[in-house]
């Protein structure tokens, strides 16, 4: 962080300014008063300014705050205790969330304010001239430093919630990972159940009930089918690939598809068999909706 000094020296800070600093000083405190006053009008006219003046108590605060600054720019002294203040308005006004656009349009008022009392002095205009000149100065250099530290610190705020969300992001990616790999070992879980099943419909047709075994045997090889569809979208989704929804109505489908086999060789009662036949053209429905769907976005 640059010094009081250096700052003070690149804009140009002569003996003939710290003159003209006395001079204003004389000419310009008489008028504190007059300039809070006319400050709190300016803040007040706009509603958002004015939302952070609600109680009599935050007015004068201000009024305050606000005569203390102008008497330290005007009569003060300009050291790196000077700097670290003016540091830390420009961190309050991020603290509070005032928007650097309302702080640099109230400083336009002081500098306007300022000028047009040195305009309306009575003294030679080229020494006006001058009081202006240095006048500029103050205020650019209030200004610079001011900004500064609430560009600063309005960085630092962004970054550190940066920080945060990156940080969120980070682990439910890795939670996503986790879950998936889950996913897979119980898919892979659920498909080998599925193949014992096919092999004992299997072994049901040739030693008990062929008609049966081998209907329940085509809805089981449906069905394992299904899930190795299921075990190829999965590891696509593990390398990167997109989320099928239409691979779980599959399976559904399949599913209710077996028991429509199984329910037309049993003894089964007409309200179970419509209910099934009825999930299954619902199901068969929505899949072909949601294929013209797919079909739509590419």
């Amino acid at each position: 962080m640059e010094s009081i000094d250096e700052i003070r020296r690149h804009y140009g800070w002569s003996a003939l300014d710290e003159e003209n600093l006395k001079e204003l000083a004389r000419l310009l405190l008489p008028l504190s008063e007059t300039m809070a006053d006319e400050f709190y009008d300016f803040l007040m006219e706009d509603p958002y300014s004015a939302a952070f003046f609600k109680t009599p108590e935050a007015v004068k605060r201000r009024k305050e705050t606000i005569l203390d600054w102008f008497h330290s720019i005007l009569a003060g002294r300009y050291d790196n205790a000077f700097l670290s203040r003016l540091r830390r308005i420009g961190q309050v006004h991020v603290r509070i969330g005032l928007k650097g656009h309302y702080f640099i349009a109230a400083m336009n008022f002081l500098r306007t304010f300022g000028i047009r009392q040195i305009n309306q002095a009575d003294m030679e205009k080229g020494k006006k001239g001058e009081l202006l000149e240095t006048f500029d100065k103050v205020m650019d250099l209030n200004l610079d430093v001011i900004t500064g530290a609430y560009r600063e610190a309005e960085l630092r705020k962004v970054f550190i919630s940066y920080k945060a969300e990156s940080a969120m992001i980070q682990w439910s990616e890795r939670l996503i990972h986790g879950l998936n790999l889950v996913l897979m070992i119980s898919l892979l879980v659920l498909s080998l159940g599925v193949a014992a099943l096919l092999t004992l419909d299997i072994i049901h047709a040739f030693y008990l009930d062929l008609q049966h075994g081998v209907i329940k045997a085509l809805g089981s090889l449906l069905i394992l089918w299904m899930m190795m569809e299921l075990l190829h979208t999965q590891v696509d989704v593990l390398r990167g690939g997109k989320f099928h929804v239409r691979i779980f109505l599959e399976l559904a489908l399949v599913a209710f598809i077996r028991k429509l086999f199984v329910a037309s060789v049993e003894t089964k009662d007409p309200v179970s068999f419509a209910f099934l036949l009825g999930g299954t053209l619902i199901l068969g429905v929505i899949l072909v909706l949601l294929i013209k769907n797919e079909s739509a976005e590419k």
